[in-house]
């Protein structure tokens, strides 16, 4: 897609809140981060009806600001970074033109793989998955596309709810391009969620502070491109990696089977791996050589494996896309990276094995899980990563797992 150039101050940003009553929050709070962008509350238009999100984004879609060029939503339990108006300007004046998130779940099936994979590979932006919901924490989209949405969802009944799910099928329609920003922008604040079945932790995928510089967003579009390619549901080798329930689990896509995006089906990665290019020793061998040279407090067996397992395939994805791009990147920010693997500690296992951890756990799995993903990205000797200055581990024959073929 060609693209106009465009500069911050070219960026007229409209910003609405959506807003439950019934949500515990300082909205204050909010709207001064926001500043100098003005930010306007809008709330539930019938807050005792049955709860649904679709209700309040059709008002605050439709609600945009005289003159503006671009319109952001953001839900009330949002929270934004650091200089957020600077850096939201900024990411909009290089993709003018796009759908752009700045902000994906920790654990969404596809999109938080896609942003774990664009920090991995050194891009500022990660390409959504055409099939997922769109992440409605957060979004914003070209003023005019904004109205047109607004057209779009007003006759749908408020019982459907699911705001996310109608701006994902609308986009699909309209051919609406999807980026997310990485890092991202916005996090979520943790709170309950108001609606039953959406329940969990919710937290961003890849948050660090971001780079200060507005060129960070400067990418060859081309990058994206290679980006997508793995989850255009167009190829049968397409796949994601999750963590869940302290299992590290491989996803096929399956296009044209019309599964949907958020379909709990995945295989067990060592069942699986050999598919994307990478045995189950391979995997093993290389952890336990890392921790072989690691002596130190180590994280549990199980864990380790999990996570090791998801950084190497993560790493490997990487490599494989590095190698496909039009010109060189620049070696992904460590920062992102750790924050990528982060996520995947924090929202992948069971509450039992959170706790189990510690904080002296909890760092040591980031780590290892941070060494895996080098490994797979440059192909490093795993006797490199104490001269680079990684925490230690612990040693590879204490690895064991007992862990069924797959999930249904």
């Amino acid at each position: 897609m060609s693209r106009p150039e465009w500069r911050p101050e070219d960026v007229r940003l409209s910003v609405t809140i959506m807003h439950h009553p019934a949500r515990d929050v300082v909205l204050d709070t909010l709207v001064e981060a926001c500043r100098p962008l003005s930010a306007r509350i809008v709330p539930d238009p019938a807050p005792d009806a049955a709860r649904s999100p679709l209700r309040t984004a059709k008002v605050a879609w439709a609600s945009i600001a005289e003159g503006a060029t671009h319109h952001l939503v953001l839900q009330d339990d949002a929270r934004v970074c650091d200089d957020f108006a600077a850096h939201v300007v900024a990411a909009i004046a290089h993709r003018p033109a796009h759908g752009i998130a700045l902000y994906t779940d920790w654990s969404s099936p596809q999109n938080s793989f896609l942003s774990r994979l664009a920090a991995v590979v050194g891009s500022p932006w990660a390409p959504l998955s055409p099939m997922e919901w769109t992440p409605a924490l957060a979004f914003l989209l070209p003023a005019g596309v904004a109205a047109d949405l607004a057209d779009y969802l007003r006759p749908i009944p408020d019982e459907v709810t699911d705001d996310d799910q109608m701006i994902a099928r609308y986009c699909r329609e309209r051919g609406v391009p999807l980026l997310t920003t990485v890092p991202h922008l916005v996090d979520n604040r943790g709170l309950p969620t108001l609606i039953a079945g959406h329940g969990g932790r919710h937290h961003a995928t890849v948050w660090t502070p971001p780079v200060p510089s507005a060129t960070h967003w400067a990418l060859d579009p081309r990058i994206e491109t290679a980006l997508a390619l793995g989850s255009r549901y167009r190829s049968h080798d397409e796949y994601v990696v999750q963590v869940k329930d302290s299992r590290c689990l491989i996803r096929l896509l399956r296009p044209h089977t019309g599964e949907p995006a958020g379909n709990e089906f995945c295989w067990y990665w060592e069942d699986w791996c050999d598919l994307i290019g990478v045995s189950a020793e391979q995997v093993t061998n290389a952890l336990a050589a890392y921790l072989d040279h690691r002596p130190g407090p180590q994280p549990p067996a199980r864990a380790a494996l999990e996570i090791w397992a998801a950084g190497y395939l993560l790493g490997l994805e990487a490599a494989a896309v590095r190698r496909d791009l039009p010109a060189p990147l620049d070696p992904a920010h460590p920062a992102r990276i750790r924050a990528a693997v982060s996520s995947w500690v924090d929202s992948g296992l069971t509450g039992a094995d959170g706790t189990a951890l510690g904080a002296a756990g909890r760092m040591a799995l980031i780590d290892l899980g941070a060494a895996a993903v080098a490994l797979g990205l440059h192909g490093r000797s795993p006797g490199t990563f104490v001269a680079a200055g990684v925490p230690a581990g612990a040693r590879g024959e204490d690895i064991r797992h007992d862990h069924a073929c797959h999930d249904s």
